[in-house]
């Protein structure tokens, strides 16, 4: 009987560890682009599940059980955040390409692929360089970053996240 209680304390402070861990990743995802409200609300939320779980488990640190479920709630709980935001995918990124000598290859060929892209001139350590930018979905970021190394191996690129896109040529890209 007491075995069997403990075992389904476990598996609450588990799965609500899970929820809370999820909640996080979402909250994080979400604040500076929707409801302040709506995040705060999430944040409450999120704030009383660990201090409920963690009570539970602070309670009497000798039991494996209650920490185990704890630290598994939070791994299963990061697992499943980023798999969340993988399959929304939402958001721009943008692509900063900096190329000697393949930058109007790089431009024609992302083009070609079905992104927009706005290329100019720079001066790099070694001399001049091609600059070429790419805001594109989250999920093509990879397909312009493999265009540009395919070209200019040599190339450095960054990718940052851009929380706010207004007008301009945003594509999907072309499979």
């Amino acid at each position: 009987m007491v075995l069997q209680r403990v075992l389904i304390g476990a598996v609450i402070i588990f799965l609500v560890r899970v929820f809370s861990v999820t909640l996080s990743t979402l909250r994080y995802l979400m604040m500076g682009r929707t409801s302040k409200m709506l995040v705060a609300v999430i944040a409450f939320i999120e704030a009383l599940t660990f201090a409920l779980t963690f009570g539970m488990v602070a309670a009497d640190l000798t039991n494996i059980w209650y920490l185990t479920a704890y630290s598994g709630g939070f791994a299963a709980g990061t697992w499943v955040g980023t798999l969340i935001e993988e399959w929304l995918g939402r958001g721009y990124h943008s692509v900063n390409i900096v190329s000697m000598g393949n930058s109007l290859s790089i431009t024609k060929a992302v083009r070609e692929a079905g992104f927009g892209a706005t290329r100019t001139a720079g001066e790099g350590s070694s001399g001049s360089v091609g600059l070429i930018y790419v805001v594109a979905r989250r999920k093509e970021v990879p397909r312009v970053v493999e265009i540009a190394a395919q070209i200019d191996p040599k190339a450095f690129i960054t990718v940052e996240e851009a929380r706010t896109v207004v007008r301009g040529h945003i594509s999907y890209g072309r499979s």
